[in-house]
């Protein structure tokens, strides 16, 4: 094996052990001695040798081991097909990966550890959640400027669509509501597609179908 192949397995087997030690222990308790022995690595010291820090080990983390971004990615070539064909389409996607494991166990870090460091909110956001909302949000805009949405505040819009999965997201794995288990996770993305469609309606439409 090639030394830079040799050294991007080493690093990527730091970052699944990282996912596993920050799962089971959190972010803050986590220390380096944990990472390397969930890593399999001999030495904890070997860790700075890939990442600046523990916080850019977090970065690493959730930036390739996060289905999320994949999906970001590919909202990036968002073109002008209409929202009801690429927005049920996105709510299967969705569904698909809240229901990851891999998807669970990132989300609840990210959720345990941005309150009590504010710095990793703002590193996770740039990366995530603010990356994704604002391609949607561009992908909403340009379809009330054609006409097949209602006007509005394309960032209201969008916490609109996405709202309600992330209360899904919380009260099924974070929660552990009953309620929100009876709920299959692409029954909750179809239905909050669904709503988000009908109330976004053009104006002309509504007035139609009244």
């Amino acid at each position: 094996m090639a030394p830079r192949d040799e050294a991007e397995l080493r690093r990527q087997q730091i970052i699944d052990g990282a996912l596993r030690a920050f799962s089971q222990l959190g972010f803050e308790r986590a220390t380096n001695r944990d990472i390397a022995r969930a890593a399999g690595i001999g030495s904890p010291g070997l860790i700075y040798h890939y990442f600046k820090d523990k916080t850019d080990l977090l970065y690493q983390v959730v930036r390739e081991r996060m289905p999320l971004i994949q999906l970001i990615d590919s909202m990036k070539e968002l073109d002008d097909t209409p929202p009801e064909v690429v927005l049920p389409q996105l709510a299967g996607r969705l569904a698909h990966l809240i229901n990851q494991p891999l998807t669970v166990a990132i989300g609840k870090i990210i959720i345990g550890e941005v309150l009590r460091h504010p710095q990793l909110a703002q590193v996770i956001n740039e990366i995530g959640p603010g990356r994704a909302m604002n391609l949607l949000a561009a992908y909403l805009e340009r379809q009330m400027a054609l006409g097949r949405l209602r006007r509005t505040d394309p960032q209201i819009a969008v916490r609109l669509l996405i709202g309600p999965l992330y209360a899904y997201f919380l009260s099924r794995y974070v929660l552990n509501q009953p309620e929100a288990h009876a709920i299959s996770p692409h029954a909750m993305a179809t239905e909050a597609v669904d709503l988000f469609l009908r109330a976004m309606q053009p104006e002309t439409n509504q007035k139609l179908s009244s």
